[in-house]
């Protein structure tokens, strides 16, 4: 059976906005699996102040304490370039917003070791304590990293500020072959774009969904 996918678009201040995701969806949440993209995501760093913050700050950490008690299982999926000392960074950004208990998966060790990439045999994936680092390739990093440890999900929510991003995690899971994974996909562009001027003077220009060039993957999420 086809997954549904669901492409949403949010400027909410915090991660409230799941609530409703999962209320909508019918499914449990501990049939639940919650992605959420790191950078500019779940965590926000300001380099003038140089004041490191969880997005949506108490309200958005009530949330995620809330899906991992309710049995929903999080992991951080970051476009950073895959590698060991990538992990290790991550991790101790996790540790620092004291965020770790509520991402660890219970796979211990492996931080130094990495699962291959089914379609590109030279793209390697790091895993460990709920953080995934795969450079790009996040629909394909979730795919290997759901069959491989077992799970079973019925509903992938994945959370990310960038629109190419959240966009193409829906299209790979909205192909034939590779939607039998999960029942329903919901992906999510968290647009930053409220957090200018007051939590941040301006957006990367990396992260800056609003260019000319990205208006078809916009509209896919209802935006002009």
């Amino acid at each position: 059976m086809a997954a549904t996918i669901d492409y949403k678009h949010s400027s909410a201040p915090s991660l409230e906005f799941v609530h409703t995701i999962v209320e909508n969806s019918g499914i449990p949440i501990n049939k639940t699996l919650f992605a959420f993209d790191w950078d500019l995501t779940l965590k926000v760093y300001n380099r003038v102040s140089q004041d490191m913050f969880v997005r949506g700050r108490a309200e958005s950490v009530d949330v995620l304490h809330h899906l991992k008690k309710e049995g929903g299982k999080l992991v951080v999926v970051t476009a950073r370039d895959p590698s060991p000392l990538v992990w290790e960074s991550v991790n101790i950004e996790l540790n620092t917003l004291d965020l770790a208990e509520l991402f660890d998966d219970g796979i211990k060790g492996e931080k130094k070791g990495s699962i291959p990439m089914t379609t590109a045999s030279d793209t390697l994936m790091y895993v460990g304590h709920g953080i995934i680092v795969a450079g790009y390739e996040k629909a394909e990093a979730l795919d290997v990293y759901c069959k491989s440890q077992d799970l079973e999900i019925d509903h992938l929510v994945f959370v990310d500020d960038f629109v190419v991003n959240a966009y193409n995690v829906g299209a790979y899971f909205g192909q034939t072959e590779k939607s039998g994974l999960f029942k329903k996909v919901t992906t999510v562009w968290w647009d930053p774009l409220g957090l200018v001027p007051h939590e941040l003077p301006s957006l990367p220009n990396s992260e800056n969904s609003y260019s000319d060039y990205l208006a078809e993957y916009r509209k896919v999420f209802g935006v002009g």
